[in-house]
């Protein structure tokens, strides 16, 4: 079954829902973007740009270094910043990192905490809002896609995915790929099953 296109400004739940890109208007809550509903009701946006928040989970390149910290690069306008004594190991420019977001100022300045290096690899962009099918239902995607590429994947909230490169890098980017042009699908994990199972036994 196809999932339902949300336009702008329609309902999509009763009450207050904590859904990002919705808004909230006293009696239900709303979509902001264009999105889709499934048959279980879960709005997914299909087209809008990321906006931190407090607890997120992010991919960054470390940019910079500065007395007070490292700036790291978010896939925003703004770069984010990790306080140097938040941090248990000495970063360097070009480092990859996971952390997550530990505030959001008014004007858009993001501190990042639990910092976490990751190992070599690769970095791709993808579409923030379309993050949560590349993750999947309790990581069912991802959990699917690293089992195949037989190596590492993460994914941050931001739109930036880290590829290990013990991966099948390839096999990983036309997943990927894949996700990205039928996120407003149903059956999308299915089919990367099957797409999967025929590039790693063919």
């Amino acid at each position: 079954m196809e999932k339902r296109v949300v336009l702008p400004g329609e309902k999509i739940a009763d009450g207050r829902a904590k859904i990002p890109h919705t808004f909230f208007d006293g009696e239900a809550t709303y979509a902001e973007v264009i999105g889709t509903l499934d048959e279980e009701g879960r709005y997914i946006a299909l087209e809008s740009a990321y906006r931190p928040s407090v607890g997120d989970t992010i991919i960054g390149i470390v940019t910079n270094i500065r007395r007070a910290g490292y700036l790291v690069d978010l896939n925003l306008p703004q770069e984010g910043l990790i306080v140097g004594r938040d941090v248990k190991v000495k970063l360097q420019r070009g480092d990859i990192v996971m952390c997550r977001v530990k505030m959001v100022t008014e004007v858009g300045d993001t501190e990042l905490g639990e910092v976490r290096r990751l190992p070599r690899g690769k970095v791709v962009d993808f579409p923030p809002s379309k993050t949560p099918r590349l993750i999947g239902r309790k990581s069912s995607m991802l959990n699917l896609l690293r089992e195949h590429a037989e190596g590492d994947v993460m994914v941050g909230n931001n739109g930036y995915v880290w590829i290990s490169e013990k991966s099948n890098i390839p096999l990983v980017l036309k997943a990927i790929s894949l996700v990205k042009q039928k996120a407003h699908r149903s059956g999308l994990t299915d089919e990367m099953a099957e797409m999967l199972k025929k590039e790693t036994q063919g």
